[in-house]
């Protein structure tokens, strides 16, 4: 009976820390995931400062740069207006906090950024927040061809709560995603301006992924004061919510639309498009998932 039993515990601790082990590196992907689909606003608040082009186009000329100054009061606006991590990285980057690709797990940007991300996705999980470290963490060079990546390992400390025992065992994920940068030479979008000014730009939905019943957020960039559109189609068709279709940019060109996912709505991937009165367009895919469906 006592090999019974402490065999049967054993394999209950094997059980958990193998649910531990899923949940853990699915945080760090999450987290991999989040950082790399928010990153363009920041590669244009980065290249700005440093008097880089936007793009990685030698041939792009200085008249088609948007201006410092500009793009810093539309990065001050935005940063509010983003979710994490992308928010408090893009205030980063406007104090110049900047560290590529280097480690900086144990730097103060690292643990105000990433820190309050990660113990939201552990708290969603079977997974104790106190118990996590960052042990690795690396921002991507967006200086350096190849090097736009972003880095995350994730440690925890699980406990083994095994008779007359108290320890435990640490278990470590990593995560890798390359991020989501502007093409090396974007064409314009009307050929007859050459500049690309008229461009929309998604910069960001969330949550990620929608949920069924619940609110969903999209904000894009568009000209100063121009009217967009918004159209999203799921399974059944073009949405019908309310407050999607026309709204007017501010004068930062930025606008946000809310809806109402319905409950009724298919999990999937789906897509969205936004469409500017002179005919430019930004068209993205978005997930709709069920709350504790698997992969989470």
């Amino acid at each position: 009976m006592p090999v019974f039993l402490m065999t049967f515990i054993l394999l209950i601790a094997i059980i958990r820390m193998a649910m531990t082990q899923m949940a853990l590196q699915d945080a760090a992907a999450q987290t991999a995931r989040l950082t790399a689909a928010h990153m363009y606003p920041i590669q244009q608040v980065l290249q700005s400062k440093s008097g880089a082009p936007s793009s990685r186009s030698e041939g792009q000329s200085s008249e088609s740069r948007p201006a410092s100054s500009g793009l810093g009061l539309l990065a001050g606006e935005l940063a509010g207006n983003l979710p994490e991590p992308a928010g408090p990285l893009l205030e980063a980057a406007l104090r110049g906090d900047w560290n590529a690709a280097a480690d900086i797990a144990a730097a103060p940007i690292g643990e105000a950024v990433f820190g309050p991300l990660i113990r939201e996705l552990a708290a969603e999980s079977a997974l104790d927040p106190d118990r996590i470290r960052v042990t690795r963490l690396s921002l991507p060079d967006f200086s350096k061809s190849g090097e736009e990546y972003f880095r995350v390992r994730l440690a925890y400390d699980f406990p083994l709560a095994l008779p007359f025992t108290g320890s435990h065992v640490t278990l470590s994920a990593d995560a890798e995603e390359r991020v989501w940068v502007a093409d090396p030479a974007p064409a314009p979008t009307h050929p007859e301006d050459g500049d690309g000014s008229d461009r929309v730009v998604i910069v960001s939905i969330e949550p990620s992924p929608l949920r069924p019943g619940r609110k969903a957020k999209l904000t894009a960039i568009g000209k100063p004061n121009a009217k967009l559109n918004l159209e999203v189609w799921y399974k059944s068709g073009k949405s019908k919510a309310k407050n999607l279709g026309e709204k007017t940019a501010d004068e930062h060109g930025i606008v946000t639309w809310e809806w109402h996912v319905s409950g009724n709505t298919t999990p999937g991937v789906w897509e969205l498009e936004v469409t500017s009165e002179d005919g430019a367009k930004a068209h993205s895919f978005f997930i709709v998932q069920k709350a504790g469906s698997a992969g989470e």
